[in-house]
């Protein structure tokens, strides 16, 4: 496995992937569509735990079950690293994903890195591009520019984690970022790239 620039166990950098969604507008779970061999839920575990995160934090919710027996499937190393929180609440939106994503973080966690499981296009590359972005400045919010504006993957650092354990509803991390005046920034047009609706899988 590549090292990043954040080594394992040193930057008490935790993942938080967000994937309790019942995506809609797709009509099927997203989480477990397949890409270059692995569910959408596994690439972006996977990718997390590669860019330097020292262990991830699943939320699931619509379809639980199936998407815990997907990332059940992963390698031992990988599998041992990764944590399911079951958010209950799901259907209230993405804010209660996130919340009880930071609530389920060890209290050694200096920051955690949100992602999201529909972005299919980044790479381990990108989300290492982020972490050195708050690296470069720990205390404060990094997250992605794409498109002209701000949005996850982002870095939350472990001063944010109360208010981030409040949300509720649909008001999730792009709200914390309008809230965080400076932020490190790291280009990632990549991140752009988000699967809506079945015709957007073909772009892959």
């Amino acid at each position: 496995m590549r090292k990043w620039l954040c080594s394992r166990g040193r930057c008490g950098l935790h993942a938080v992937v967000l994937a309790a969604g019942a995506s809609r507008r797709y009509g099927s779970p997203k989480q477990l569509l397949r890409y270059r061999g692995e569910t959408l839920v596994e690439r972006s575990a996977r990718l997390a735990r590669l860019a330097g995160a020292s262990a991830v934090v699943v939320v699931l919710g619509y379809r639980a079950d199936r998407i815990a027996r997907a990332l059940g499937h992963r390698a031992a190393p990988l599998r041992r690293k990764i944590t399911i929180v079951r958010n209950a609440r799901w259907r209230d939106g993405m804010g209660r994903s996130l919340a009880c994503g930071i609530k389920a973080l060890p209290p050694n966690a200096r920051a955690a890195l949100v992602c999201l499981s529909d972005q299919p296009k980044l790479q381990a590359a990108d989300l290492a591009r982020l972490i050195a972005a708050w690296r470069s400045c720990p205390q404060a919010v990094a997250a992605a520019r794409y498109e002209g504006r701000l949005g996850v993957p982002a870095v939350f650092p472990r001063s944010w984690f109360r208010r981030l354990s409040g949300l509720s509803g649909d008001s999730g991390a792009q709200a914390m970022l309008a809230a965080a005046g400076d932020v490190a920034e790291a280009p990632l047009p990549r991140a752009a790239f988000d699967l809506d609706r079945p015709g957007d899988l073909a772009e892959l």
